[in-house]
C-alpha cells in the first residue's frame, strides 16, 4: 500500500482504480482493516492500486473527501469515488468489493 498525503493524493487517484484506506492512529477498528487491505493489495496489484491516508494528519484530503469516521475505505476510478465501505467489515466484504472491480 502506498502512503498518500495532501500533496500527492489528488494526482495519484486521477488514473486507474484506487482503494484508499482513510484511518486514524487512535482508531482500533482501523488496526483490523489495514492488514486486510494490505493482503488484498498483494493479491490485486498492479491491476488495482491501494493507498492509505492518515486522516488525522492529512486533514485537507480527509475533508475534501467528506471523511467523518474511521475506518472509511473509498474506491476511486479515474479520480471519482465509485464505492465506499464504512467501518470495519469482515475480510470477505472487502475482497468481494475489490474483486467486483475487475468485472467492470
Amino acid at each position: 500500500m502506498i502512503t498518500l498525503q495532501d500533496h500527492n493524493f489528488q494526482e495519484s487517484v486521477q488514473q486507474d482504480v484506487w482503494v484508499i484506506d482513510f484511518w486514524s492512529p487512535t482508531c482500533q477498528p482501523c488496526k483490523v482493516v489495514t492488514p486486510i487491505l494490505e493482503e488484498l493489495s498483494r493479491e490485486f496489484s498492479p491491476t488495482i492500486h491501494f493507498g492509505s491516508v492518515n486522516a488525522k494528519q492529512e486533514i485537507r484530503t480527509a475533508l475534501s473527501n467528506h471523511i467523518s469516521g474511521y475506518p472509511t475505505v473509498v474506491i476511486y476510478r479515474n479520480g471519482e469515488p465509485i464505492d465506499v465501505i464504512y467501518g470495519a467489515q469482515p475480510a470477505r466484504v472487502y475482497k468481494e468489493r475489490v474483486a467486483s472491480l475487475l468485472a467492470i
